[in-house]
């Protein structure tokens, strides 16, 4: 379930895992410019909708973002044509003209159902200063859940959504939020994290607009924020980044675009 953009200061869309939005940082802080190549990106798709999704730099050109933002959000649905991405620290509003353009390309195997192969590109128009994301080394998160104690490991997650949800609905700032969630369980697809009080150390939740936002842990961009399994409760699963499937699709494209 997506939110549909009016105009770009409308409140923004995000993933689903099951039949939940995934979902700015709740119980964050400003991230300043700590991750200044984290940033929130507007798509505008074949039915003249749009969708606001975060995502991050790993090369001048290639910006990685979730794949039911680059591409359909459920079987059938429409699909992004074009991308608008800021990348400064917020608020932005929808009279900020974005920073670059750019061409939404979901993986190949991304067909708008949960949880598997949600990651895609933007392929920008422009390239685009450094630092850039660095990815971890293939098996990172299998490590960690190896570890006693893993009820200790926790993760930073940047994005641009929602940051409350008031009586009135939603309370989107547009600007660059941080917060920490912490590892619950992991799959083969997805980090499972929590920010649940007795179940972690965290205290941020990922909500409406996070979707491709970046999940850190040692310096590396460990996931993306993909799906919540509640409303912004703190619960979420977040595609991991540490697979060779996952590796394999991003680095094709920052090959393609360096030469």
């Amino acid at each position: 379930m997506k939110t549909i953009l009016r105009l770009l200061a409308a409140v923004a869309a995000a993933a689903v895992l099951g039949v939940n939005p995934a979902y700015a940082v709740i119980g964050g802080s400003p991230d300043g410019n700590a991750h200044p190549y984290v940033g929130m990106s507007v798509f505008r798709e074949s039915d003249g909708t749009q969708e606001q999704c975060s995502g991050f730099l790993v090369s001048a050109r290639v910006y990685v973002t979730a794949g039911h933002c680059a591409g359909m959000e459920f079987p059938g649905g429409p699909a992004p044509t074009l991308a608008g991405v800021w990348f400064g620290t917020g608020p932005i509003t929808h009279t900020t003209p974005p920073d670059v353009l750019g061409i939404p390309v979901p993986s190949p195997d991304w067909n708008g159902a949960l949880p598997d192969h949600d990651i895609g590109v933007v392929i920008l128009q422009k390239p685009m200063p450094g630092p850039y994301a660095t990815l971890p080394q293939l098996g990172y998160l299998d490590r960690l859940t190896t570890r006693r104690g893993t009820q200790d490991v926790s993760f930073t997650v940047v994005g641009y959504g929602v940051v409350d949800i008031s009586p009135a609905g939603p309370v989107p700032l547009f600007t660059r939020m941080a917060g920490t969630v912490q590892l619950e369980k992991l799959t083969d697809i997805d980090l499972l994290t929590t920010a649940a009080p007795g179940n972690g150390t965290g205290g941020g939740a990922t909500c409406l607009g996070d979707s491709g936002g970046a999940v850190f842990n040692g310096g590396y961009v460990v996931a993306l924020v993909s799906g919540g399994l509640k409303l912004c409760n703190g619960k979420a699963a977040d595609f991991r980044l540490d697979t060779a499937e996952a590796q394999d699709f991003i680095n094709g494209f920052v090959d393609a675009t360096s030469s």
